[in-house]
């Protein structure tokens, strides 16, 4: 039995498919598909049912599966130690963030924990929540960090969720616009404004009131505060995400306070429940939770 048939068939029960595990792990398929057979030749049970619809576990895999998670686990350990005793963290560790993070707290974070793990390699996504779901469950990710409604519960009980802070959602609107010397706008009123939205959760508020007059469906990019900025459309953005833009430092975009909802939100980590989570991911949570505490 080697350490790699274990790293193989839990990739396999994560992603469903050998190819998938062949093409993440970067082995050839006939390769890891002779090394599942030999294992259940050593072990004497089968591990998988496979089918042109992928590969599920047998009632024997899932045991089977659980026991090597639990020795991957303890490997990944026995690497830490030796790495905290040198004192210096290396390998790769992949975030995915909504982009209300990307502008606010994830620079300062990132900064600093480069500043003290050069030896770790970053790689940083900025994506939607379900893009983010998909690619920590998928195991492409290391970290997602999202923001849902408060009190959100994630009905997928492989992902585990962590809430990191608070925020509200607000609408911005420009400088010249009629609304901009207004501190609150209900979302009865916003229902009829041209409106920049790309989130269902907040299309759903909307059309509680009637049918939102969506002008375009645009994220958090350099194109849609423009628009806002020049009074075409309402934006919406959460307060955090607000806190360091320069539209609204220059006072070219303004915020206001929604009323008639709760538009409280929280941002939140995801991870997966059976992925051995490494050193670099626990201290840029330490970082990360550490810039927060400063907002």
């Amino acid at each position: 039995m080697r350490i790699e048939q274990l790293l193989y068939i839990i990739e396999i029960n994560q992603t469903g498919s050998i190819s998938l595990a062949a093409e993440k792990l970067h082995v050839s398929q006939p390769n890891i598909s002779q090394a599942i057979v030999s294992l259940e030749e050593e072990l004497g049970v089968k591990l998988f049912k496979r089918s042109r619809f992928g590969a599920v576990p047998t009632e024997d895999g899932k045991l089977i599966i659980s026991k090597a998670e639990e020795i991957i686990q303890k490997v990944e350990e026995l690497r830490e130690t030796a790495e905290c005793q040198s004192n210096q963290l290396s390998g790769f560790l992949s975030i995915a963030s909504v982009p209300s993070l990307c502008l606010s707290v994830l620079p300062s974070t990132l900064a600093i924990f480069k500043a003290k793990h050069a030896g770790v390699e970053l790689e940083m996504l900025e994506l939607d929540y379900p893009q983010i779901k998909q690619e920590v469950q998928s195991g492409k990710v290391d970290i997602g960090l999202i923001a849902v409604s408060r009190n959100y519960e994630e009905p997928n009980k492989q992902l585990i969720t962590e809430t990191l802070m608070d925020s509200r959602v607000m609408a911005c609107v420009g400088k010249n616009s009629p609304l901009s010397h207004r501190k609150s706008i209900s979302l009865e009123e916003l229902v009829h404004q041209p409106i920049l939205l790309n989130s269902e959760y907040l299309i759903g508020k909307l059309k509680k009131y009637g049918e939102p007059n969506i002008l375009f469906k645009l994220g958090n990019s350099e194109a849609a505060k423009r628009v806002i900025a020049e009074g075409i459309a309402v934006g919406f953005y959460t307060e955090t995400g607000l806190k360091y833009d320069p539209y609204v430092q220059t006072d070219n975009i303004v915020a206001l306070e929604i009323t008639g909802e709760d538009m409280d939100i929280s941002f939140c980590s995801l991870r997966l429940k059976n992925r051995h989570q490494s050193l670099a991911c626990k201290e840029f949570t330490k970082e990360l939770k550490m810039i927060i505490a400063t907002i």
